[in-house]
């Protein structure tokens, strides 16, 4: 959690420098601009529709395509239920619509800090599934999660850091080799 905020510029680190393309996110807008963030904490506006929280995120990103938002809500699988209040959804259901918030500013790197939270066993499914096509477009998608055998479902190289250190890295039998 806390190098996924120092990676969108949100806190500094207390040793070395932070860079995204060479450029420091906490001061520079072009590397900020390349990052969207989900983080754990839910803090949706429950009044608004899961349409109308997407084309705010759009709209405080200057995204001009009028499609983007329902190509952001598609991608989700939240189309269908994209008029109802986000207040009102399941946990899962806003995670997907907090994912579409950040996928309508159309990100090179995507942070996603426990993004399977409350996703009931289809709803990880699909999102899983979109987090690879995501990597299979070329984006950058970092997962922070405490749940081991959903990072070897979401991702092909895993970095484990214990007191911010590096602790692991590769694929998950590396890690459980490591951690053995």
């Amino acid at each position: 959690t806390t190098l996924m905020r120092a990676v969108c510029g949100l806190v500094g680190p207390k040793l070395g420098t932070v860079r995204v393309d060479g450029r420091d996110p906490r001061t520079d807008r072009s590397a900020q601009q390349a990052i969207a963030l989900v983080p754990e904490e839910d803090a949706s506006p429950g009044p608004l529709t899961a349409r109308q929280l997407v084309a705010y995120s759009a709209s405080l990103h200057r995204v001009g395509d009028r499609s983007a938002v329902d190509a952001a809500l598609a991608s989700v699988g939240l189309t269908d239920v994209a008029g109802r209040r986000v207040g009102g959804f399941s946990k899962g259901m806003r995670q997907r619509a907090r994912v579409a918030a950040a996928l309508v500013t159309r990100p090179r790197i995507l942070g996603l800090d426990e993004p399977l939270n409350g996703a009931d066993p289809g709803q990880r499914v699909a999102l899983i599934d979109l987090f690879h096509r995501l990597g299979d477009e070329g984006r950058t998608v970092v997962v922070s999660s405490h749940v081991l055998h959903e990072v070897e479902r979401l991702a092909r190289r895993q970095v484990v850091l214990v007191s911010g250190r590096l602790a692991a890295a590769g694929d998950h039998r590396a890690i459980r080799s490591a951690m053995a």
